[in-house]
C-alpha cells in the first residue's frame, strides 16, 4: 500500500486597529449652543441595507482533483491541469470535470496519433491507497457521448477498465534516473521499481520527506526472493546520493517498515556498521567505446578507463559536456595529476572527445583549463589538434 503525506498551505491574517481622539470635553463659554437639532450619531448600526459579506464564494470552480504531474505503472508520464490532460505525446482538452464523481470529459487533440478530434472520458479513484485512472472512452463522437459512457468499475481494479486493469498514478519519484554506484553497480529507479543490476524491488511505500522507501524483492532475485527491503537515502555533494539497503530480508512489509533507519550522520559506518553506497547519475557517454586510434574506453559516472590507464572522476557537467578526474597513480603518464575531458556530438551523431588537460597540478587547475572548441572537432579545437572520435565497439 502506498502511504501518502499531504502538505497544507497557511494564510496570513492582517488585523488593522483604528485609534480616535476624544474631543467631547470643551470649554464652557457661557453660551447655549444647543441648536435644537439631534446630532446623535452614536447608533449607526442600522442603515436599512444588508452589509453581510460573510459569503465569500467567488464562483470559481475547484481545481481538478488529479491536478499535477504523474507517472503510471506502464512508464508513461501525465500532466493534468484544469484545462488539459497531457499524456505521452497526446493531448486532451478538458471540457468538463466532476471531482465528486471522479471523471473528466475531454476532446482529443487534433494532432493525436489515435482518434484525433474525437472525445475521451477519464475516470479516477482511490483503491488500497493507490490513485487509479481509466481512459473509459477514447473515440466518442461527441462530448455528450463521452459523458454518457458508463463509468469504469473501481471495485475491480484488475479488470474494471473495459476488461483491462486500471492504471496506477504516482507522483514522480525524486530518485528517478539511471545511476552508477561506487562499487561498479548500476541502478534504474522510478516511482514503481528499484532495479539493481539483475535484481528488482517493487516499491510499495515511498516517503520522500523521510528519505526512505519499502519494496518487495523480486521473485527472481538471486538473494531473498519475495522478501522485503527498506532503502534509506541522503543527499551527497555535487548531485550524488548515498543509499543504504537497511533491510533486505524482512518477512513482511510491516517488518521492513519497522526496521530502524540508517544513520545518515555517519556515511562511513552508519549502514549497519558498513559505509553507505554513493550513487551518481549516469553520464550520456556511459558505456564501452573504441576510438579512432584503436584505443578502448569504458566510462561511467565514477571513472574513465582508457586502455590500462584510469581517471577517477571528481566533477562532471553532462549537459555542458565536461568532467574533471584525477589520473591514477599507476598511469603510464602523469600519475596522480589531474585531467579535464570535454566531449561533443556532431550533426551526424558521432561522439568526439578531447583530453583538454592531462597534467594539471590540482583539480582546480584542471577545472580552470579552457574548454576545447567544438566548432570543427574533426580538424581542430583540441589544443590545436583534432578531437578524437569514438564509436561503439
Amino acid at each position: 500500500m502506498i502511504r501518502l503525506s499531504s502538505v497544507s498551505s497557511a494564510s496570513l491574517l492582517v488585523l488593522l486597529a483604528a485609534c480616535g481622539t476624544d474631543t467631547a470635553d470643551t470649554a464652557d463659554t457661557g453660551e447655549d449652543t444647543d441648536s435644537g437639532e439631534d446630532t446623535d450619531t452614536g447608533d449607526t448600526g442600522d442603515t436599512g441595507e444588508d452589509t453581510d459579506t460573510g459569503d465569500t464564494d467567488t464562483g470559481a470552480p475547484e481545481d481538478i482533483a488529479v491536478l499535477g504531474d504523474w507517472v503510471d505503472n506502464w512508464g508513461g508520464g501525465h500532466t493534468v491541469s484544469n484545462d488539459a490532460w497531457l499524456s505521452m505525446g497526446s493531448s486532451y482538452e478538458i471540457a468538463q470535470y466532476d471531482n465528486a464523481l471522479g471523471h473528466a470529459i475531454a476532446q482529443n487533440g487534433a494532432d493525436n496519433e489515435w482518434s484525433p478530434g474525437l472525445w475521451s472520458r477519464f475516470d479516477w479513484g482511490w483503491s488500497d491507497g493507490e490513485l487509479l485512472y481509466c481512459q473509459t472512452a477514447y473515440g466518442a463522437a461527441t462530448e455528450a457521448e463521452a459523458l454518457a459512457t458508463p463509468a469504469a468499475d473501481l471495485s475491480s481494479p484488475a479488470s474494471g477498465c473495459g476488461g483491462f486493469p486500471w492504471s496506477i498514478l504516482r507522483a514522480p519519484f525524486v530518485l528517478t534516473d539511471g545511476w552508477d554506484d561506487s562499487w561498479g553497480g548500476t541502478h534504474w529507479i522510478d516511482a514503481f521499481t528499484w532495479q539493481m543490476g539483475d535484481s528488482t524491488f517493487a516499491i510499495t511505500d515511498n516517503e520522500p520527506s523521510q528519505y526512505r522507501l519499502i519494496a518487495q524483492n523480486g521473485a527472481d532475485n538471486t538473494y531473498n526472493p519475495d522478501l522485503w527491503s527498506r532503502f534509506d537515502w541522503t543527499a551527497g555533494d555535487a548531485g550524488s546520493v548515498y543509499y543504504c539497503q537497511t533491510a533486505y530480508a524482512a518477512a513482511t512489509e510491516a517488518d521492513a517498515l519497522a526496521t530502524p533507519g540508517a544513520d545518515n550522520g555517519d556515511l562511513a559506518g552508519g549502514c549497519g556498521g558498513f559505509s553507505w553506497t554513493e550513487m551518481r547519475s549516469m553520464l550520456s557517454i556511459n558505456g564501452e567505446w573504441a576510438d579512432g586510434w584503436g584505443g578502448t574506453h569504458t566510462i561511467n559516472a565514477f571513472a574513465w578507463t582508457m586502455g590500462t590507464d584510469g581517471y577517477a572522476i571528481s566533477e562532471a557537467d553532462d549537459s555542458a559536456g565536461w568532467l574533471t578526474a584525477q589520473n591514477a597513480a599507476s598511469n603510464s603518464y602523469n600519475p596522480s595529476l589531474w585531467s579535464r575531458f570535454d566531449w561533443t556530438w556532431d550533426s551526424g551523431g558521432t561522439l568526439w572527445y578531447c583530453q583538454t588537460a592531462y597534467a594539471a597540478a590540482t583539480e582546480a587547475d584542471a577545472l580552470a583549463t579552457p574548454a576545447a572548441d567544438p566548432a570543427d572537432p574533426a580538424t581542430t579545437g583540441c589544443g590545436g589538434f583534432s578531437w578524437t572520435s569514438m564509436a561503439a565497439p
